[in-house]
C-alpha cells in the first residue's frame, strides 16, 4: 500500500503538471491559428487514438505528462509555407504558442491556491518547538540562544504578520542572514526578540525552530529491535507509555531509557483504532557527549543514539573522534570506552566539538519518535482567497528565483537542493502518505509553478530559449541561421543531458534503498 501511494502520487503530480503545460501549448496554437498534429496524454506510441479536425488526440502507455506536436515545427521536415505551420507562422504567433505552456502552469497554480484558500485547508502552526537536541551542541538553535522557548507563538517577523510555520520559513529564507526582529507571544505576554539566522549545511538560513506539536508519532524503526518485533509501525501515534502520557520526544525517550528490562504497555492510535502493545526495552549503551563550552545555547550534552541518520554519517565517514574515522557504531562505542575521562575532539561532518564522551546504560527499543505539528485552519472569503491566490505564487516564484541565484553563486549546496523527478516523486509520496490530500494538492500547485519558472529560463531546448530566438528574429527581421540555432541547441542538449544524469544519480543516491544496497 505504501509503495502504491508513492507511485500513484508521483504519476499524478508530474503527469498532471506536464499535461497542463502541453495543454497550454495546444490552446495557444489554436488562439493564433497554428495547428497541432498530435496531442498526447502520456508518452510513447498511442494506444487509443481519435482524430478531430487536423489533430490526432491519443492516450499513450507511459503516464508521465504528454506532448503537443505542431505541423511544421521540425526544421528538417518539408514545409509548405502555410500560415498554420509552426515555423512558417509569424514569430509573435509562435511566441504566444510557446508562452501559453508556462502560463498555463502558473494559471493552474493560481487556481489551486484560490480554491484551497476559499474552501480551507490546514497549515503547520506558528507556535514553535525547540527540541532538547537543538538547545546545545551541533544543532544549537539561534532562537533558543536569543531567548525564544518551546511553546512561544511567533506572530510577527520584521513587522510582517505570521500565521503559520511556512510564513516563518519564508521570512527567514528572504532574510539572507540579516538579523530578524521577532515578535512572540508567551503566556499572554508579548516579547520582541532579535534573532540572527544561521546558514545550515545545505546553504539555507534557519533560526533553529520546528512547528510545535503535542502528538508523538513513530517515524523510524531500527531493524531487528524490540519495537519492530512487537509490531509497531511507522505513523503509529503514541498515546501513552505504562499509563503515562508523553508530549515530547524527550519525555518519550527518557521513559524508555529509565525502564530497561521492564515490560511497558504501549497504547497507540493506528488508522483511527486504539491498539495496545507490550514492549520490553533492552539494556544497551547510549553515548553522551558533553561539550567543553557549557554556556546556554552554546554547549551542553549531545546524545548519540543508534539510528539511520547516525548510520548514514558513519558510512560517509562524517563522524570522527580525534580525527579518526568511525566506520561503524561498534567502533564508535569502542573509541568512546578507550577515551573515558579524556578530553577528545568530536567531529560531525564539518563541525568540531571538544569535550568528554561517556557511555551510559539505558533502555532501548529501536524507535525514533517525532512530534506531529499542530495544525491551524486556513480559510478566507472570496476577496481574501483571490488576493492570496496571487500573493502566495508570487512569493514562491521570488523564493525559487533567489534559490536558483544562490545555487549558481555557490551559496547553497547543489547536491542537497537540486531535485529531479525521482526525488520529486519521493516528496510527492511523503506528502500524500504522511500529510494527506490537501497538502498534496498544494504541492501540485507549487510544482506547476516551478515548471513555469524553469521553462521560461533562457536555457537551450526549453521554452525560454525559443522565445529568445523568436524575439531576435523580430529584431533582425529574419530568422537566425539554422546552423547557429542547431549548434546552440546541441550544446544545450549536452548540458541538459549531463545535468539530468547528475540529478538522477543524485536523486537515486538519496534513496534509502540505494544506501542500503551500497552498505
Amino acid at each position: 500500500m505504501v509503495y502504491f501511494t508513492y507511485i500513484a502520487a508521483g504519476v499524478i503530480l508530474l503527469g498532471f503538471c506536464i499535461f497542463i503545460h502541453e495543454f497550454g501549448h495546444l490552446l495557444g496554437g489554436k488562439m493564433v491559428g497554428i495547428k497541432a498534429k498530435t496531442f498526447s496524454i502520456g508518452m510513447g506510441k498511442g494506444i487509443i487514438k481519435k482524430k478531430i479536425g487536423d489533430t490526432t488526440y491519443q492516450l499513450a502507455p507511459i503516464p508521465f505528462g504528454g506532448y503537443c506536436q505542431f505541423y511544421g515545427e521540425d526544421p528538417a521536415e518539408q514545409r509548405s509555407g502555410a500560415a498554420y505551420e509552426f515555423l512558417s507562422a509569424h514569430p509573435l504567433r509562435r511566441i504566444v504558442t510557446v508562452m501559453m505552456g508556462p502560463l498555463f502552469n502558473l494559471l493552474f497554480g493560481i487556481v489551486i491556491f484560490f480554491v484551497m484558500n476559499l474552501v480551507g485547508y490546514t497549515k503547520d502552526t506558528n507556535r514553535i518547538n525547540i527540541p532538547e537536541n537543538m538547545r546545545a551542541g551541533r544543532f544549537a538553535s539561534a532562537s533558543y540562544a536569543a531567548g525564544l522557548r518551546s511553546g512561544d507563538r511567533i506572530v510577527k517577523i520584521n513587522g510582517h504578520e505570521i500565521q503559520s510555520f511556512s510564513d516563518i520559513q519564508e521570512n527567514v529564507f528572504f532574510s539572507e542572514g540579516r538579523r530578524l526582529d521577532i515578535t512572540a507571544r508567551r503566556d499572554g505576554r508579548i516579547a520582541h526578540v532579535p534573532v540572527t539566522p544561521k546558514r545550515n549545511q545545505s546553504g539555507r538560513y534557519e533560526i533553529g525552530v520546528l512547528p510545535y506539536g503535542s502528538k508523538i508519532y513513530v517515524v523510524e524503526l531500527v531493524k531487528g529491535e524490540a519495537a519492530e518485533a512487537a509490531g509497531l509501525r511507522e505513523k503509529d501515534e503514541i498515546l501513552s507509555l505504562g499509563g503515562v502520557v508523553v508530549n515530547t520526544e524527550y519525555e518519550f525517550t527518557d521513559y524508555i531509557q529509565r525502564h530497561a528490562d521492564k515490560p511497558i504497555l504501549f497504547k497507540i492510535m493506528r488508522d483511527g483504532a486504539i491498539i495496545e502493545k507490550t514492549i520490553t526495552p533492552r539494556l544497551t549503551d547510549i553515548i553522551k557527549f558533553q561539550t567543553a563550552d557549557r554556556r546556554e545555547g552554546a554547549g551542553g550534552t549531545i546524545p548519540i543514539l543508534k539510528s539511520k541518520m547516525l548510520q548514514g554519517l558513519l558510512e560517509k565517514g562524517l563522524l570522527r573522534i580525534n580525527g579518526k574515522r568511525m566506520p561503524t557504531y561498534e567502533e564508535l562505542v569502542r573509541s568512546v570506552e578507550e577515551n573515558k575521562n579524556k578530553q577528545i575532539t568530536f567531529q560531525f561532518e564539518d563541525e568540531k566539538y571538544t569535550g568528554y564522551a561517556r557511555l551510559e546504560k539505558a533502555g532501548f527499543i529501536g524507535v525514533m519518535p517525532s512530534i506531529m505539528p499542530d495544525q491551524i485552519q486556513v480559510r478566507y472569503g472570496f476577496g481574501g482567497a483571490l488576493v492570496r491566490s496571487f500573493t502566495e505564487p508570487y512569493s514562491f516564484i521570488v523564493m525559487n528565483l533567489k534559490g536558483l541565484g544562490m545555487l549558481f553563486s555557490g551559496k547553497m549546496n547543489v547536491r542537497e537542493n537540486l531535485s529531479g523527478p525521482i526525488r520529486i516523486v519521493k516528496i510527492a509520496g511523503d506528502v500524500a502518505y504522511y500529510k494527506g490530500i490537501p497538502d498534496f494538492i498544494i504541492l501540485m500547485a507549487k510544482i506547476s509553478i516551478i515548471l513555469m519558472v524553469m521553462n521560461l529560463l533562457p536555457i537551450p531546448v526549453v521554452d525560454g530559449s525559443h522565445i529568445v530566438f523568436f524575439l531576435i528574429e523580430i529584431v533582425r527581421g529574419k530568422p537566425m541561421s539554422q546552423k547557429v540555432m542547431e549548434r546552440i541547441q546541441t550544446v544545450g542538449i549536452v548540458i541538459l543531458v549531463m545535468l539530468g544524469a547528475f540529478v538522477i544519480i543524485n536523486d537515486i543516491s538519496m534513496l534509502p534503498l540505494f544506501q542500503r544496497f551500497l552498505k
